[in-house]
């Protein structure tokens, strides 16, 4: 694997495409022991930060590639061929580092200052208590949801903080050290069971104020790391625009399962009779691989249009984060088709507890199943911004 400086010069999009596409083979190869142990091994934690791929968004002055979104999804997508969950966890830490790099200068430093290869972990949703104090704010409760957890060197988390007596009515975003923080092994899942995504509770723990971001900042892309960092993604609305990167896991994993199945109709045979000769697994291989570049070209297509206005001085308004949304969720609609029509075509072996394919259709499914990718919210959610409703910033 090539080396990258320090600084991140030099690594591309193409770059990191490439040794994604050779990492695939190897998490391929630990896919069922990964879904047995319920959470990705040392060894392809190891592969993720030796090939940068959580460095992709990560600002250049922290040591990153400080590469755009179009970047992480088109990795992902590669690396998911290979397995889904794997690819999920290499892409919570590309996606996360880009999120600290929306914070103030002095909470970056404490991440990366003496670390520019940390991992963080994250749970968004608002279930425990964040409540201001001098200096700073004390957390306590239960997050849960936060994939990659049992390597991630911090955490971040989302409440709704209580100023004053009084609860926000927004989220903000918290950043906490993983020795301030307990995992609860409590990950039991039907798919993507080895993103290890457990509870992590805390305990009436400190966070100094720098390490706090109100989320409207966030949508609206007007962050304090955002006029730090030059770089274009650093104006992305995170929110609304990269749930992109977590639609390519299954995006990703869809094309995977396409190239197996044009592999197993072009070197099999059934009953005596060579299966590419079938015109019914003929139309099926059609319909799965149709499905699965549309989808491709969707997530990589509207994440590239987004970047471009960004890259060009323009700011995401609602109608971009409303397409985004609409086209991650719909990208994995379409994966999700793609996926089952291999499996309804590929009789008792698909089934088996072995076969790769089966992982993939659950994985395919528990993945699409994210709150940030169901196609009832994102679509609801376009409509009425089209329909002058609702405005997402």
């Amino acid at each position: 694997m090539d080396d990258a400086p320090p600084s991140g010069g030099g690594v591309t999009r193409e770059i990191l495409v490439c040794r994604a596409r050779n990492l695939a083979p190897k998490f391929r190869g630990r896919a069922q022991a990964a879904e047995q142990a319920r959470r990705v091994p040392p060894e392809t934690v190891a592969d993720i930060v030796e090939a940068g791929i959580h460095r992709t968004c990560q600002p250049r002055r922290f040591g990153g590639y400080e590469l755009d979104w179009t970047a992480l999804c088109e990795t992902i997508m590669t690396l998911a061929e290979g397995d889904a969950s794997q690819a999920w966890v290499a892409n919570v830490y590309g996606e996360h580092n880009c999120y600290v790099s929306l914070f103030p200068e002095r909470a970056q430093a404490d991440v990366w200052g003496g670390a520019p290869d940390a991992l963080v972990s994250s749970s968004y949703a608002p279930t425990g208590s964040a409540v201001e104090v001098e200096g700073g704010y004390r957390l306590s409760g239960a997050w849960g949801f936060s994939s990659g957890v049992h390597y991630a060197q911090w955490a971040l988390l989302g409440a709704m903080a209580e100023r004053g007596g009084a609860r926000d009515d927004h989220l903000s975003l918290f950043l906490v050290p993983a020795a301030e923080r307990h995992i609860v092994d409590d990950w039991e899942t039907m798919g993507m069971a080895a993103t290890g995504s457990c509870s992590v509770r805390l305990e009436d723990v400190f966070v100094p104020g720098h390490r706090a971001l109100d989320e409207r900042l966030v949508w609206r892309g007007e962050t304090p790391g955002g006029r730090l960092h030059a770089g274009h993604v650093y104006r992305m609305p995170q929110r609304g625009v990269a749930q992109l990167a977590l639609a390519s896991v299954p995006v990703g994993a869809a094309a995977g399962a396409v190239r197996d199945f044009e592999e197993r109709l072009a070197s099999g045979n059934a009953m005596g009779r060579p299966l590419k000769e079938s015109q019914a697994l003929q139309l099926r291989l059609a319909d799965a691989s149709a499905g699965a570049e549309a989808a491709r070209r969707m997530v990589l297509g509207t994440a590239g249009r987004i970047m471009d206005k960004l890259r060009d001085g323009g700011a995401a308004d609602n109608d971009d984060i409303a397409c985004a949304m609409r086209d991650g969720a719909y990208a994995c609609t379409l994966a999700r088709r793609a996926v089952d029509t291999i499996f309804e075509a590929a009789g008792g072996g698909g089934a088996r507890t072995g076969s790769h394919l089966q992982r993939t259709l659950r994985d395919v499914h528990a993945a699409s199943n994210h709150i940030a990718l169901g196609w009832d919210l994102a679509g609801s959610l376009f409509g009425r911004v089209r329909l002058g409703l609702e405005r997402p910033i």
